[in-house]
């Protein structure tokens, strides 16, 4: 069962625990489904929530369920109450374990709680709920270890799934490559043994690099040189396996590559890409003025 079908269930059994309206200073209303531990975040500190946002017809239009990834808020200064949309204060009155909803017209959530007019093509007859659950409250210095935590999860999550799917490619096209330690799949098509160059050099390369997923062509250069600590990951790993002169094709997983967020609207997210790779040469620094090695 996935995640968003078990939060829908879950929020339907809730129709029976007597909910209870509240009001924000400022008179932004919602509905406590479930109440928690009562204790009510102080300044600074961060409030970790999950949500799901469903309009009238059933339908979810965005949630954390699915994208592993809780949302968080941190708490400002009191000074900042008088000033604060009602949904702003609204957290100021959660604690750990509430479960709340917010229902709102298209239009006046739009204008109240994203801050703008709805998009023209939003039918704005709807209503649309915010379901929010707060998984805790923390002290700044633990949300950022909790954060990190969630992330390098994530990540590792995403390589073993990438996994999988580079190696059902590799199996289809009847191809063998090597692993790393990292996660990086790789073809070594030439290795002459040379000088191999470091995360702090200079490199030099021809390269092509395409979408595993459709093998279509996003970038490639005769000859392109820079820093190599200054890339993806995956480059990171991936050029100091060549010596001067070799080539080879490099399967990298997303979590090496761009990530979840992909890149300037040429990388998807969570897109696996192969790069075919020779290195020309490499050299301590970068000359800015010619674009090349030094």
């Amino acid at each position: 069962m996935n995640k968003i079908l078990i939060v829908l269930l879950g929020l339907a059994l809730c129709v029976a625990c007597a909910p209870s309206e509240k009001e924000t200073p400022n008179g932004f209303k919602f509905t406590v489904i479930s109440a928690g531990d009562g204790k009510l975040p102080k300044k600074e500190q961060v409030i970790v929530f999950d949500y799901l946002l469903r309009d009238s017809k059933d339908s979810v239009w965005n949630d954390t369920y699915s994208q592993g990834v809780p949302a968080a808020l941190a708490i400002p200064d009191s000074s900042a109450i008088p000033t604060e949309k009602g949904m702003f204060q609204m957290f100021r009155m959660l604690s750990k374990g509430d479960s709340v909803r917010v229902t709102l017209p298209i239009k006046k959530f739009f204008e109240e709680v994203a801050g703008g007019p709805a998009p023209m093509d939003v039918d704005t007859t709807l209503n649309l709920s915010y379901f929010i659950h707060v998984t805790d409250v923390m002290d700044m210095e633990a949300f950022r270890a909790y954060q990190t935590a969630i992330m390098e999860k994530k990540k590792v999550g995403q390589i073993s799934k990438d996994t999988e799917i580079i190696n059902k490619y590799l199996s289809s096209n009847s191809i063998s490559a090597e692993k790393d330690s990292t996660g990086l799949m790789f073809v070594m098509h030439t290795n002459k043994g040379g000088a191999k160059p470091t995360v702090q050099n200079c490199v030099e390369v021809k390269y092509k690099g395409s979408f595993l997923d459709n093998g279509q062509v996003f970038d490639q250069s005769e000859k392109m040189a820079f820093p190599l600590d200054r890339v993806i990951p995956g480059w990171q790993y991936a050029i100091p396996k060549l010596g001067i002169g070799d080539s080879a094709t490099f399967y990298i997983p997303s979590a090496l590559a761009y990530g979840s967020e992909g890149a300037q609207g040429v990388i998807p997210p969570n897109a696996i890409l192969i790069f075919d790779v020779t290195l020309l040469g490499f050299g301590n620094g970068f000359d800015q003025a010619t674009g090349s090695c030094n």
